[in-house]
């Protein structure tokens, strides 16, 4: 028994990512005319990355501008038509009128009344007619501006801008490439936020995902520095499974500081995520928990455990039994419970063990030799 620190860890591997990539694609289809940026250049958020040939587009917007200035020529005509057509209704209806007063009067004859409504009549139904065309007119117009916003749109976006701050970390195409925005939008750029402060995202198993939590201190190394461990913090622990080989994992994230840009996109982290720490306590070796007494059928020099321990109860949770030496009497079980643990020692919290007591770690048979060294803590 001895005390002394105890760390207990997880480790996991994972992917270096910037905390924010954006792909930038084209909304419109056509023929790449100009690239103004490449890998690793410093953009700003606005600034021109690539235009893609405006010709067709242009033309298309023309043509619409001229289905335009007709749809609006086809409402004023259609207007002057039914101007036309409500002057002449308010004429006819004076006529009818007044040789509606004339019949009564006996001056006209009931043909001429007659003739004089047919006319109002007629008169009326053209400019309903006129009217509808005017109202058609006037869906054709709005029809032909939306035609134009549309052109004058796709116009626009053959020129493609980085929609952040960063550094383009990737370009998918060059100058007289043709992309299609078809079904999915094509990515012409990847661009990265910020480099300073970056992500790992570690593949941590089921059985130890449990002891991770937010907050957490961790370290890595990355294969370029081998020599350098870089500190880092866990972010999130994310619930989403995954499967790989039948093993079930789940992505941790860490928070990574890069000020001096040593670090990049896509390098493996290997990282160590202090789960739990303990100063100053008393450790039990974890030999000495895995550690139990043959049976007295199968004696060994020196050493003759108890007859009620081959058939005690094996202990659940934090409760083990551990032994100790006390002159020729032979292995003697002590009951403690533990705490966190690390690769060679586990922390003691309750038990009837100091400072120096010596434990069974292993013993050396009788019969043909040693089977396991005899070892004493």
């Amino acid at each position: 028994m001895e005390r002394g620190d105890i760390v207990s860890v997880v480790t996991a591997s994972g992917t270096l990512q910037p905390l924010l990539s954006v792909q930038v694609g084209s909304q419109v289809s056509g023929k790449i005319k100009e690239i103004y940026v490449d890998f690793d250049y410093v953009v700003t958020k606005g600034q021109l990355l690539a235009r893609i040939d405006p010709a067709p587009f242009e033309s298309r917007a023309r043509q619409a501008g001229a289905n335009l200035d007709m749809a609006r020529a086809k409402v004023s005509s259609a207007q002057a038509d039914v101007t036309e057509l409500e002057v002449k209704v308010k004429d006819t209806q004076r006529i009818y009128n007044r040789f509606e007063t004339l019949f009564k009067d006996e001056v006209v004859t009931e043909q001429e009344r007659d003739t004089a409504q047919t006319n109002h009549e007629m008169a009326m139904a053209e400019l309903e007619a006129v009217r509808a065309r005017h109202e058609l007119a006037l869906a054709e117009l709005k029809q032909a501006e939306a035609s134009l916003e549309s052109a004058e749109l796709d116009l626009s976006y053959t020129y493609i801008y980085s929609p952040i701050d960063g550094l383009v970390l990737t370009r998918n195409v060059d100058v007289g490439q043709t992309v299609a925005a078809t079904f999915q939008t094509p990515t012409l750029f990847v661009i990265a936020r910020d480099l300073r402060e970056m992500e790992a995202y570690l593949d941590v198993n089921e059985a130890d995902v449990g002891r991770v939590s937010s907050g957490q201190p961790a370290t890595f190394y990355v294969n370029a520095y081998p020599d350098t461990t870089f500190k880092a913090k866990v972010v999130e622990v994310r619930s989403s499974p995954k499967v790989t080989q039948n093993v079930v994992i789940y992505n941790v994230v860490i928070g990574v500081e890069n000020k001096e840009l040593q670090l990049k996109p896509g390098m493996t982290a290997n990282a160590t995520v202090t789960v739990a720490e303990r100063r100053d306590v008393l450790k039990v070796p974890n030999a000495a928990l895995r550690f139990r007494p043959p049976r007295e059928d199968n004696k060994v020099a020196g050493l003759v455990p108890a007859k009620n321990n081959a058939s005690a109860p094996e202990p659940k949770g934090p409760q083990h039994l551990v032994y100790t030496l006390k002159g020729k009497k032979g292995p003697r079980p002590v009951e403690v419970v533990t705490g966190i643990a690390d690769d060679k020692f586990t922390e003691l919290v309750q038990g009837d063990l100091k400072e120096g007591s010596q434990l069974v770690v292993g013993m050396v048979t009788k019969e043909k030799g040693p089977t396991m060294p005899r070892r004493l803590y």
